[in-house]
């Protein structure tokens, strides 16, 4: 067969380039994805979310490391390899980004990706069940819902908050982003409701969109500088797939430039040691690499006081059948349901770190996550100055590429880290947690220097599976793709996901990764670009 275009991976992005480009029947696509169907009830439950992240049947096992600055560790890096990508495995949380994020963008050379033109896709994309306005959307394939956040700690996280000097923001995906929320959810009448759910499931069978799951792609095939098709292996056969028109890699920020380097674009020196015939010499693929590292702060609380005491056997039991009956009750949860986007120090403009709120506690015990009575804090940099690169392991693109993210490299994450820790013991110490407030289990309450702080930060740094930029959109030579996505190096090829990110936003990445497939497939399909908006967004004094 051939096609007009191919999408590699069925992500995130590539599910919604995928639907958008066969919504013209004259128009052929074929969707590859290496992992297998998404039909399975840990990932329909968003409370099953601890069983779909620790799934090998679910993700790619990836690692990143050694970290230099870690002390040689290597962090487990959560991706999805199954239909909608990490979209079917991740927390769900629904962060958009902060409008100073896209106008960043803006000023790097990419006028286009400013807050105006950016969020008339995100309306597009969604409709909020807060109903629409000028800043939500209410008629888009992605559901988005807004966390009841009932359990008495999350009313504890709030005005504590308040308390410690923050404000309240009424949609942190609206108007205002900075300070503390009621969190919002890629969930919907209980379920899960990934890309694929959205764009793939919602749209139903059409005849010009063939989907091959369980089908690794080997390279991309280039001849005369242009992508003519890909070649893959199923079923234990290897053939080449022709295409017509463009290759759209939506592989993410690890498969992405590991797929572009196997095939020969990248760094010519780095891609003449693996023996790989050289296509493009492209220095920046693989570079550039950002995340959202983060560490746990951790408190002990009363067993009733804490989530815990409704997941006894009787309450898991009880959430199973509520949930799998009624779509009712904690099944319908990620749990995450209040957060903060808050400034650590009065010098940056905008949110530097970002709290995700747990009503209980949870830690691995012989490679199993344990849930024990209390509350924790999840507290990453949204702003972070370290970069890393994935490289080339092999040429197998079975093998894991190399991924290092050099968190901590740069004085400025670590102290900004410090200042979280501190900023967390602040909230904490608020008279609305006098009641609920046990011990601190991490740090603990003998770490009080920083440099103290330091080195619990450096021993138990972990991510928050936010990876991009290593394949980064610029209007600079150095920039690998356009700000269409189009690769500058090779004709009729384009990426489509977090690894053409400029610069990582502040907030969790798949609602903008959706935002960027939305507006590209309008520029793949010569539509005119949506309207820019006119509304208003916050900015600090």
């Amino acid at each position: 067969m051939q096609y007009d275009y191919i999408v590699v991976g069925a992500g995130s992005a590539g599910c919604i380039v995928a639907s958008r480009l066969s919504e013209d029947p004259s128009i052929k696509v074929l969707l590859v994805e290496a992992g297998g169907s998404d039909r399975s009830p840990i990932i329909s439950m968003p409370a099953a979310l601890p069983f779909a992240y620790q799934s090998k049947k679910l993700g790619w096992g990836y690692q990143s490391g050694p970290e230099p600055h870690l002390g040689g560790r290597t962090l487990d890096e959560k991706r999805g390899r199954v239909i909608g990508g990490s979209s079917s495995i991740n927390a769900m949380i629904y962060n958009r980004g902060n409008p100073m994020d896209f106008d960043g963008w803006a000023d790097q050379g990419l006028p286009e990706w400013d807050y105006a033109h950016c969020l008339p896709y995100f309306r597009r994309m969604e409709t909020f069940a807060g109903g629409a306005d000028d800043w939500r959307g209410g008629d888009g394939p992605m559901h988005i819902s807004r966390c009841k956040a009932e359990h008495k700690l999350y009313d504890a996280f709030l005005r504590g908050g308040e308390q410690a000097g923050f404000s309240v923001t009424p949609d942190h995906n609206g108007y205002k982003q900075e300070g503390l929320h009621v969190a919002q959810a890629f969930i919907h009448k209980g379920v899960r409701w990934s890309s694929a759910r959205g764009y793939l499931q919602a749209a139903g069978p059409r005849e010009n969109l063939e989907i091959l799951s369980n089908t690794l792609v080997h390279k991309v095939v280039i001849e005369n500088g242009a992508a003519v098709g890909i070649e893959i292996s199923r079923n234990g056969s290897r053939r080449t797939v022709a295409c017509e028109r463009e290759v759209i890699l939506c592989a993410g920020a690890f498969n992405t430039p590991q797929l572009l380097m196997i095939s020969g674009v990248g760094d010519a020196d780095e891609l003449h040691q693996h023996g790989i015939e050289l296509k493009a010499h492209v220095r920046d693929v693989g570079r550039n690499l950002e995340n959202h590292p983060g560490v746990n702060l951790q408190y002990a609380a009363n067993y009733e006081d804490s989530l815990v005491s409704e997941l006894n056997a009787f309450g898991q039991a009880k959430l199973a059948i509520d949930w799998a009956v009624r779509k009712k009750g904690l099944g319908t949860t990620n749990f995450f349901e209040t957060g903060a986007f808050l400034r650590s120090r009065d010098d940056v403009t905008f949110p530097n770190i970002q709290f995700e709120f747990l009503p209980l506690t949870r830690y691995v015990k012989n490679g199993k996550l344990v849930a024990i009575p209390g509350f924790q804090f999840w507290m990453d940099l949204s702003r972070p100055e370290s970069r890393g690169a994935v490289k080339l392991r092999s040429v197998n693109p079975a093998d894991a590429p190399s991924i290092v993210f050099n968190h901590l490299e740069s004085r400025r994450d670590v102290k900004d880290l410090i200042d979280g820790v501190r900023l967390a013991r602040r909230m904490i110490h608020q008279p609305a947690w006098e009641r609920f407030r046990g011990k601190e289990l991490t740090p603990g309450p003998d770490v009080q220097s920083d440099a103290d702080i330091e080195r619990f930060v450096r021993a138990n740094l972990g991510s928050s599976y936010h990876p991009s930029g290593t394949c980064r959109m610029g209007a600079d030579p150095e920039a690998v793709v356009d700000s269409e996505g189009r690769l500058k190096a090779v004709r009729r090829m384009r990426i489509v996901d977090a690894s053409i990110m400029p610069r990582i936003v502040t907030a969790n990445l798949s609602a903008a990764i959706m935002m960027m497939a939305e507006k590209i497939s309008d520029r793949i399909l010569n539509r005119p670009a949506l309207p820019p908006s006119n509304a208003p967004f916050y900015r600090a004094a």
